[in-house]
């Protein structure tokens, strides 16, 4: 699954000024509720918030990568965040993270749920990618440069 396809601008924040992992939660349930993505704020970050305590997102090299299912979504959405100061996230590494990716996935297509996270664990990979996330002048350009490293990736 090609991750630069779900990337929209408006989901899509550099240097977010957030202090700590439940803020980043809360600020995704909110900004989704916002955009209409979900009708239930308090669910989703319920719902988030349920699958860090089972095991932490943060996943490494100053990423994380926190997910649910939500019956309200239609569509897969992902909020890319760029954090202005890295924050502990509780990771697999023990580093703190700087790069956030939250993905709601309608709740009846599990399926593509498990394809979109393998397809960030692709990218993952590539120490490319998280610096492409880190130097992005701005959203646009970020998701022009993920696309032209998936594109990089399908001939390896």
């Amino acid at each position: 699954m090609k991750i630069w396809l779900c990337l929209r601008p408006e989901e899509i924040v550099l240097n977010a000024s957030l202090p700590n992992k439940d803020a980043v939660l809360r600020y995704a349930a909110e900004l989704f509720h916002r955009n209409g993505t979900v009708h239930n704020e308090d669910r989703l970050y319920q719902d988030l918030k349920a699958r860090e305590e089972v095991m932490s997102t943060g996943i490494g090299g100053g990423f994380g990568v926190p997910h649910a299912t939500s019956p309200d979504a239609e569509n897969i959405h992902i909020l890319l965040l760029r954090l202005a100061e890295p924050i502990d996230f509780r990771a697999l590494d023990g580093s703190p993270v700087d790069v956030v990716m939250v993905l709601v996935v309608p709740e009846s297509d599990r399926q593509t749920h498990i394809r979109l996270l393998a397809g960030i664990a692709r990218l993952c990979k590539y120490t490319t990618f998280l610096e492409t996330i880190r130097r992005a002048p701005n959203p646009e350009r970020l998701i022009q440069d993920v696309a032209e490293l998936e594109k990089r990736m399908a001939f390896h």
